[in-house]
């Protein structure tokens, strides 16, 4: 074999090596999601709030426990984008400053969907959840809670933000809207 031709055969073999390579590298940078479970540990968070029927000041408790299931989407036009499901469960309660108003108690259950752009730069996911309460006067009245969830692989966890109203369209909706 001359010289000549061995280098023919090692230049194809480096070739095909290369090849091999960029088409392994292509795959697994193309598609394959990454996927990832996160336990929501029960957690209590007490925070000032107001009543939105009532614009009474006080203090809202809400205990909270539940699972995410993320999905990191590696190739396509949401590549670098979170998929994220699961579901909350927990107790609410609204206590006003003022004694001679009611207090409200309820709890909540709900599935969850929602996608977070990776543009976005975080792991943080809106949501709003509904809440159905009775008052110590036994009045009924629905709120909506607002939520920040953050869910990564890491770690999940909830903020709550604002109280609102209960309009038509959230009274018919059983899931969190991001």
């Amino acid at each position: 074999m001359t010289s000549f031709e061995i280098f023919s055969s090692l230049t194809k073999h480096a070739v095909l090596v290369v090849l091999a390579m960029l088409v392994s590298v292509s795959a697994s940078a193309q598609g394959i999601s990454q996927g990832f479970d996160q336990p929501l540990t029960e957690k209590t968070v007490a925070f000032e709030g107001v009543n939105p029927y009532s614009n009474m000041p006080g203090n809202i408790t809400i205990t909270v426990s539940g699972t995410f299931h993320g999905k990191r989407i590696g190739s396509g036009r949401k590549a670098g984008w979170s998929i994220v499901t699961g579901e909350q469960q927990g107790s609410f309660a609204f206590v006003p400053y003022d004694s001679s108003q009611p207090t409200f108690k309820g709890t909540f259950k709900f599935s969850l969907s929602g996608e977070i752009p990776f543009d976005r730069h975080s792991d943080v996911l809106p949501l709003h959840f509904i809440i159905k309460t009775v008052g110590t006067d036994g009045s009924e009245v629905t709120f909506v809670q607002s939520e920040l969830a953050t869910v990564n692989e890491y770690v999940a966890d909830v903020s709550f933000g604002e109280l609102k109203r209960c309009n038509a369209v959230d009274a018919n909706e059983n899931a969190a809207k991001p």
